[in-house]
């Protein structure tokens, strides 16, 4: 299958479009060339944040819960890319991700949580979804949202 089918496979996973709240100045993505750099976003489903994802790793959210956060949050960047380039198929590579995780001082487990991205952009696009990959704690989170993510993608011109 192609990436556009693999990640329309999601079905019912895939979450209605992401958008840049209402107020806040800046842009949900930027090509320069065949770099496609996306925004930091979360998990959020359409406008609204599911309760399950708001709070923090080491308190509030477990690691599966965070873990799931983190693929929902890769299913909005996808759906952010989706604008810029309308396919996924135009996706050359995966580059980077940069996961933040809002969570006590003691919590430890960042790379599981952000695992929950990393592992879907896999599924979707095999070896060329493998990136280079930052996995941090956090004191918080806007919206109180448990993760936060950034991707960076090679594209076709």
């Amino acid at each position: 299958m192609s990436y556009e089918q693999n990640f329309l496979a999601l079905g019912n996973q895939i979450p209605p479009q992401p958008s840049v709240p209402q107020g806040l100045a800046f842009v949900l993505w930027r090509k320069e060339g065949s770099l496609l750099t996306l925004s930091g976003y979360g998990p959020f489903w359409g406008p609204k944040v599911p309760s399950e994802y708001t709070g923090k790793l080491g308190n509030t959210i477990s690691v599966q819960q965070g873990y799931n956060a983190s693929k929902l949050t890769a299913i909005n960047l996808l759906l952010m890319a989706r604008q810029a380039i309308k396919t996924l198929d135009n996706v050359v590579e995966v580059v980077e991700v940069n996961g933040m995780v809002n969570c006590t001082p003691d919590f430890t487990q960042h790379p599981e949580v952000i695992n929950g991205c990393s592992e879907l952009l896999v599924s979707i696009f095999g070896d060329a979804g493998k990136h280079t990959r930052a996995a941090v704690g956090m004191s918080s989170l806007a919206y109180a949202i448990c993760v936060e993510i950034s991707m960076s993608l090679v594209v076709k011109t």
